[in-house]
């Protein structure tokens, strides 16, 4: 399993302050951090669930990546576990 990188920034679309990488935070709300890359011909965006790799992808655009991104997060914040759900289980 790939773990997030060790590198988090406490503000949305901020780049990161390591220089020898081009990731910038897109989302970071506890268990699910998402990143971007820009690597010159498209966008690499992947997230992690409490720093375990589990969706990536591609894209055109930062704009895109950030697109992409809400999408799996609301299906990932649908399908997670809440309490008044297990409750009535």
């Amino acid at each position: 399993m790939l773990e997030a990188p060790d590198i988090l920034s406490t503000s949305q679309d901020q780049q990161t302050d390591n220089p020898n990488t081009d990731l910038t935070v897109l989302y970071d709300s506890h268990p699910y951090t998402a990143y971007a890359e820009d690597l010159q011909f498209m966008w690499r965006w992947t997230i992690y669930r409490d720093h375990v790799l589990i969706q990536e992808g591609c894209s055109l655009t930062l704009d895109a990546s950030k697109h992409s991104i809400k999408h799996v997060m609301a299906f990932f914040n649908m399908k997670s576990p809440n309490s008044q759900t297990e409750e009535a289980l």
